[in-house]
């Protein structure tokens, strides 16, 4: 009998995540299959699937035709990239020594790193510009990467991650001669699901953000995908809504691609958090 019950609720339970799972990926496969379909199709609850699998609008765009989309695709692939590699250095290099260091104005310091957590960036926008302006970096992808490697929340996340590991495998390093430098890159590999789930995270905000590249840059040349995609959506053109769709799936892939890539040590670093 008990075993029965459990076998119920397991096949329950399975039911429950399975159609959680078709209502949370349907509006991505929808989104996939519309980048086929006309004007008419897209707004066509059903069928799901499109009558010719034209790859009409995957053309346009890869050509250029509408806006110059692979050109934009490799100017987001650049910012995110760097960007979320400064970002990880930086976040991690500070996590480190707020951890395990004691020094002057520690407290003013870390509480100035949370204010910079609660402040939105909508209030850091005209600075940032008039920073950018005055550093002649307008326009280009370091006016939109420089902002991004300040993250206050990845500073605080390194701070926990560095205050789990004990400090007598630290001293053991110093004991053998090693400089503090070489102490600081001998724990990289311990925590190297945190490195990655936290690059994961920086990635995708840096692929989506959408403010700051806004503000600082103009030529259509240098905008991002996401922007240029807006560009089209805003525009006086009658755009086929199937482009736009084409262009969000095509724009979907490196971040899909790099979580498929990070999700073993993105789950291993949530549960060490979880644990701790």
């Amino acid at each position: 009998m008990n075993h029965s019950r459990k076998h119920i609720s397991s096949l329950s339970a399975t039911a429950a995540l399975a159609f959680l799972c078709v209502i949370f990926a349907y509006p991505f496969v929808w989104m996939f299959c519309s980048g086929f379909k006309t004007d008419a199709e897209v707004f066509a609850l059903f069928p799901l699937l499109p009558q010719h699998f034209d790859l009409v609008h995957y053309r346009g765009l890869l050509s250029g035709a509408w806006i110059p989309y692979p050109r934009l695709f490799l100017n987001s692939l650049f910012i995110a990239s760097l960007e979320t590699i400064f970002a990880t250095a930086f976040a991690c290099g500070a996590g480190y020594v707020f951890a395990k260091f004691d020094f002057r104005f520690k407290k003013t310091l870390f509480i100035l790193a949370v204010a910079a957590v609660l402040v939105p960036r909508q209030a850091l926008a005209l600075p940032l510009f008039v920073w950018m302006n005055k550093l002649s970096l307008l326009d280009t992808p370091w006016s939109v990467i420089l902002p991004g490697t300040a993250s206050g929340v990845g500073f605080l996340y390194f701070i926990a991650v560095f205050r789990r590991l004990p400090d007598p495998l630290l001293d053991m390093a110093r004991c053998e001669g090693a400089g503090e430098y070489r102490v600081f890159l001998s724990t990289l590999p311990l925590i190297k699901p945190a490195l990655i789930a936290f690059a994961l995270i920086q990635f995708v905000l840096c692929w989506q953000e959408h403010l700051i590249p806004l503000i600082m840059l103009s030529t259509q040349t240098h905008l991002t995908v996401t922007l240029g995609l807006a560009s089209l959506n805003a525009g006086n053109l009658r755009v086929p809504y199937g482009l736009l769709l084409a262009g969000c799936t095509l724009t979907l892939i490196p971040t899909a691609l790099f979580f498929v890539l990070a999700h073993r040590h993105f789950r291993s670093a949530l549960a060490s958090l979880t644990e701790a």
